[in-house]
């Protein structure tokens, strides 16, 4: 069986073919996606021109893996975006993502009106400015007259199936994501919905994550290089389909991916919340019953993209010169600074955080910073400061009973060695790292697989993946 599944980043779209009888991910593709900032704290996608990426990286795939033949297609995309739609289903606005700092500011009035343990306990989202309560709070305080024309609201990964096949679908596991969803009924919470003064009617309908939504129109398949119209997977968020992909769904393996954010998860049979008062951990749903309580961070490669753009100018020249990544070149860098980075501290907060408690309205700080230290130290202190923030998230899931003997992790900052060994020492726990393909297609693809395949049990189902890579904690790890 042959899938193509494709992955809705915030920064690219990736698709591929993944076969189970031994071919693997056939024409792998990724384009970027670039992010509008029309005013100050935006961060939006372009509907429409996402809708074109993703028919170019999936013709391109298609080219590439030299076949029109496919048995199915599945998508996962990025939890929080949001975009509203008129009655004739044309975009009011663009796809706000959870980059986009605007509602923010409107965060202590909402909750002023709902109580945030309360919206913690019932749909495992804090109360933080990135989810589509708080966007949709935002649209009523500063876009009413916008708010007032939507009769839809969608996902990024939803818009594109309402393109694909016509339907106003949103997966639960996306939805977990969305601050809406109760996670105990797995429905839309139309009292807190409501409360906030927003029509329930613009919520679309909820669909399981291995449920086929509709087959793909002959029309867009030949659009697509695809030989007939193949069933479509709804599949999940981005996040589950990298633990999927991990085998994450065992628990005693919690599962990591350090890409321009970064997050820690480990499968439950329930729902779970942080039994303190700083909510420090979000829950969402995977499928067949299956929650993953977890965080992601804000802050992951995205620290290094921000020094590599601002600071790195002469390592882009040698990187170029050599043929070689300019993350090679400052990971080198980075290994000739001791642990502790010479006494440097970093807080990664240059996109704000997740965390409550201070998280909405943080930022990055260098601290410790003196004449004789050098761009190294700099550069380790980042790679220590993301590790020290994932902690939190570590310890959090362990207070709470959470506990897993090991960490699989994928995403580009897994490539890097000295950063899978600082995340070994912090999180004082064995590392994995999986590089050599993209988790995230292949646990779509295998939720896809299940889907089609009822012969095919996505529990029962053994990985045996190959890890490019293993960190262990070193004796030394109490330097930190």
């Amino acid at each position: 069986m042959r899938i193509l599944a494709v992955d809705i980043g915030t920064s690219t779209v990736k698709s591929g073919l993944i076969g189970f009888e031994g071919d693997g991910v056939r024409g792998f593709n990724t384009i970027e996606v670039p992010l509008l900032r029309p005013e100050p704290e935006a961060a939006e996608h372009s509907a429409d021109y996402l809708w074109g990426i993703f028919k170019e990286t999936v013709k391109e795939t298609i080219r590439k893996a030299n076949t029109e033949e496919i048995d199915g297609i599945v998508v996962s995309g990025y939890l929080f975006g949001l975009i509203g739609l008129d009655a004739q289903n044309r975009p009011l606005t663009n796809i706000f993502t959870w980059l986009d700092r605007r509602p923010a500011k409107y965060l202590p009035r909402l909750y002023k009106t709902l109580d945030p343990f309360e919206v913690y306990r019932r749909t495992g989202c804090p109360p933080l400015y990135i989810y589509q309560l708080a966007k949709l709070f935002w649209l009523l305080q500063e876009k009413k007259t916008i708010l007032e024309k939507t009769k839809t609201i969608l996902d990024a990964k939803g818009f594109l199936f309402l393109r694909l096949i016509g339907e106003k679908v949103m997966d639960r596991s996306s939805a977990s994501g969305s601050q809406l969803l109760n996670m105990y009924s797995l429905d839309w919470d139309f009292d807190l919905i409501e409360s906030i003064g927003i029509d329930p009617g613009i919520l679309p309908r909820l669909v399981e994550p291995n449920t086929i939504i509709g087959d793909l129109p002959v029309s867009i398949a030949n659009e697509l290089g695809i030989k007939s119209g193949a069933p479509i997977v709804a599949g999940v968020f981005d996040g589950a389909a990298v633990s999927i992909g991990l085998g994450g769904l065992n628990q005693e393996i919690a599962t990591s991916h350090l890409s321009t954010s970064t997050m820690l998860r480990v499968a439950s049979p329930y729902p779970v919340i942080d039994k303190s008062p700083y909510m420090r951990f979000q829950t969402y749903y995977s499928l067949k019953k299956t929650w993953l309580p977890g965080g992601a961070v804000n802050s992951g490669g995205v620290v290094l993209r921000w020094f590599r753009d601002s600071l790195g100018g002469l390592e882009k020249v040698l990187a170029q010169d050599l043929g070689i990544s300019v993350y090679e070149i400052l990971d080198r860098e980075a290994m000739l600074s001791p642990p502790g980075a010479n006494g440097i501290i970093f807080l990664p907060y240059l996109s704000g955080e997740r965390f409550p408690i201070f998280g909405n309205n943080s930022s990055a700080v260098i601290f410790g910073l003196r004449e004789w230290h050098t761009k190294r130290d700099i550069l380790r202190a980042f790679m220590e400061g993301v590790a020290y923030n994932l902690n939190l998230v570590n310890e959090a899931l362990r207070e709470n009973n959470l506990r897993f003997k090991e960490v699989r992790i994928t995403g580009g900052g897994a490539q890097s060695q000295l950063w899978l060994q600082i995340l070994a020492d912090v999180l004082n726990t064995p590392i994995k790292a999986f590089t050599r393909g993209d988790a995230a297609l292949f646990g779509s693809a295998l939720v896809a697989l299940e889907t089609l395949d009822p012969a095919f049990e996505l529990n029962k189902f053994d990985i045996h993946l190959s890890f490019d890579r293993i960190a262990l904690p070193s004796e030394n790890r109490l330097v930190y």
